[in-house]
């Protein structure tokens, strides 16, 4: 396992910094991107940030940058999709016979949306979805893009406050 690593370390390290910071814009895509994000795990990404960190190829600022960017634009993909969807969601034979709890849950999600989103940015497994679920509730936009700025931001600082913290035990 350490030659997978070593190899992958050399080999982006050798790519430079450009390469790196795509790499981490779309890692964190993936792992955020609606229906995609249940399948690339975070630890992927945690990885990246860490090897690139560990070996100078980016700066921490750079790392956060670059994952906030991904991470803003499949929370957004996922937003607008339900948004796009919510009409035909809500008028099919699934919703019509589970309207009572589509309701209260929408319900649910506009009460709460201040803390869904950055609760759901923050746990893997609903990630990529809960973008999804406030554009099908039919939040507002300027609320869920206010929000998810603020939690795609304290995310990505928590990314390279990891990356760094690993890469001290390592050293």
């Amino acid at each position: 396992m350490n030659a997978i690593t070593d190899e992958f370390t050399y080999t982006l390290a050798q790519l430079g910094p450009s390469w790196g910071m795509g790499f981490v814009v779309a890692l964190a895509f993936m792992e955020a991107c609606p229906g995609l994000g249940l399948f690339v795990s975070g630890v992927l990404l945690l990885t990246t940030a860490t090897a690139l960190y560990a070996n100078d190829v980016l700066t921490l600022q750079q790392i956060s940058l670059a994952a906030f960017a991904g991470a803003i634009i499949a929370d957004h993909l996922g937003f607008y999709l339900g948004r796009y969807l919510g009409p035909t969601f809500h008028h099919s034979n699934f919703a019509q016979k589970y309207s009572v709890r589509i309701t209260r849950a929408e319900s649910a999600l506009r009460r709460f949306g201040a803390a869904a989103v950055p609760v759901g940015r923050f746990i893997p497994a609903i990630r990529s979805i809960t973008p999804t679920l406030l554009g099908l509730s039919g939040v507002s936009r300027a609320y869920f893009s206010v929000v998810d700025v603020l939690a795609c931001a304290l995310w990505a600082v928590a990314l390279g406050a990891l990356a760094s913290g690993i890469t001290l035990v390592i050293e």
